[in-house]
C-alpha cells in the first residue's frame, strides 16, 4: 500500500556530513522509478548517471551555464567519450568533440582537454557539408598545413565515377581524359577543329582504334607524319604545323631539317616551289656577313619579270658568279657578272 506524506513548508532530509541517502525503489528489472514534480537542482561537483538509456526532453543542451568569459574560461567545452580499456587498440586515448575558444573552432580527436589530442585517426561520416551563402558566397575552404593534400579514398575508381559537369576530378581522371580524349589532345572547348594532337611512333599497336598512335592521328585528322612521332596544330581543321625531333614544319617550310639542322627547307612532300622572303616596303634582304651560293651544276632557265643568280664554274668574268634574265633577245639571257680587274681591262678594249 502506497503512502504519503505531506508538511505545510520546506521538507529537508539531513543525513550526516558525508553519507549517503538512497532511494531505494528495488532492484531496475523491477520497473521502479523516482518522480521528481519539480525543478531538480544539484549543487555538487558532480552528477553521475549509470541508467543504460538516458532520455532528455529539452531540444537543447547547455554545456558551461552561467559562464560570465568572455568566451569559454576553460578554453574547452563538449563532450568525452570513455572508450574503455584501450591498451591494445589504436589510439589509446578518449574521444572528444570539443569547441576550442583559443581558435575559434570544433575539434574531432582523441585526448582529454586540455590536450595534448591526437587527430590521426580522426574522422567525420556524413552524406553532405553544407556551407553559409552570406559568408565568401557559399566557399568551401579547406585549410591544412605541410604538404597535405585533399584525398578521395575507399571508393572504386572514383575517377571513373565522375560523370556529372559539377564532379570534382582527381589526377587519374585528369591524367585519363588528356590520354584518352579520343588520342593525346588539346580541343576547343566547345569541340571545334582547332587543336593540338600527339602522335608517337612508340604507342602500340600502332592501328586506328589505339589512341596516340600514328595510324590513329592519320585516321582521325587525314593528315600524315611520315612515321614519325610529331606534335601537330591543327587549326579550322587544317594543318598548320608539325614538331619533330630534329624540325619544325610550317606551312610548305621545314625549318631545323638537313644534315646541319639548320636549313629552312620545302615540305618533303613539296618539291620544285619556290621558297619567298618578302618585305613590306622599301625593305631589303639583308644578311650580316656572307651569301654562299652552290653550284647547282645545271643552268637555271629563265623566269618571266625575274633575273637569277647562281654560281657556276668562273669564265672570262673570273667571278662564278652567273646570271639569267628574261631578255627577248636569247644571247643576252645568261651571263657571267665581271670582276673589278676583268671591268677595267674590258674598258680599255672595247
Amino acid at each position: 500500500m502506497g503512502q504519503f506524506l505531506q508538511v505545510n513548508g520546506d521538507y529537508n532530509i539531513k543525513a550526516a556530513e558525508g553519507a549517503r541517502i538512497t532511494l531505494d525503489t528495488g532492484p531496475a528489472i523491477s520497473g521502479g522509478s523516482v518522480l521528481v514534480t519539480g525543478n531538480l537542482v544539484v549543487q555538487g561537483t558532480s552528477v553521475y548517471v549509470a541508467a543504460t538509456d538516458l532520455e532528455v526532453t529539452d531540444n537543447i543542451i547547455k554545456l558551461i551555464n552561467g559562464e560570465v568569459g568572455p568566451g569559454v574560461t576553460l578554453v574547452y567545452s563538449g563532450i568525452e567519450i570513455d572508450r574503455g580499456d584501450t591498451t591494445s587498440i589504436t589510439p589509446q586515448n578518449n574521444a572528444s568533440f570539443l569547441y576550442d575558444e583559443s581558435i575559434d573552432s570544433w575539434l574531432i580527436g582523441h585526448g582529454t582537454a586540455p590536450g595534448p589530442f591526437n587527430y590521426d585517426s580522426s574522422s567525420l561520416k556524413l552524406r553532405k557539408i553544407l556551407t553559409n551563402s552570406t559568408t565568401d558566397d557559399g566557399d568551401l575552404t579547406l585549410i591544412g598545413s605541410g604538404t597535405g593534400v585533399v584525398k578521395v579514398l575507399g571508393t572504386a575508381n572514383y575517377e571513373d565515377q565522375v560523370t556529372h559537369d559539377d564532379d570534382v576530378p582527381n589526377k587519374k581522371y585528369v591524367d585519363d581524359s588528356i590520354l584518352n580524349n579520343p588520342t593525346f589532345q588539346i580541343v576547343a572547348p566547345q569541340s571545334q577543329d582547332t587543336k593540338v594532337v600527339i602522335a608517337d611512333k612508340d604507342i602500340t599497336p600502332n592501328t586506328s582504334s589505339e589512341p596516340g598512335s600514328l595510324a590513329f592521328f592519320t585516321d582521325t585528322t587525314t593528315h600524315s607524319t611520315y612515321g614519325e612521332s610529331a606534335v601537330s596544330i591543327i587549326v579550322d581543321g587544317l594543318l598548320s604545323a608539325q614538331f619533330y625531333t630534329t624540325r619544325f614544319e610550317v606551312g610548305d617550310l621545314e625549318l631545323g631539317g638537313g644534315l646541319d639542322r639548320n636549313e629552312i627547307t620545302s615540305r618533303a612532300s613539296i618539291t620544285n616551289e619556290n621558297i619567298y622572303v618578302r618585305t613590306q616596303g622599301t625593305g631589303k634582304l639583308q644578311t650580316n656577313y656572307a651569301l654562299q651560293l652552290d653550284k647547282p651544276g645545271v643552268t637555271p632557265s629563265y623566269v618571266s619579270n625575274s633575273t637569277l643568280l647562281y654560281a657556276a664554274e668562273p669564265d672570262i668574268g673570273t667571278t662564278g658568279i652567273w646570271f639569267v634574265n628574261d631578255s627577248s633577245e636569247t644571247a643576252k639571257r645568261n651571263g657571267e657578272l665581271i670582276s673589278k680587274n676583268k671591268a677595267l681591262v674590258f674598258s680599255m678594249l672595247f
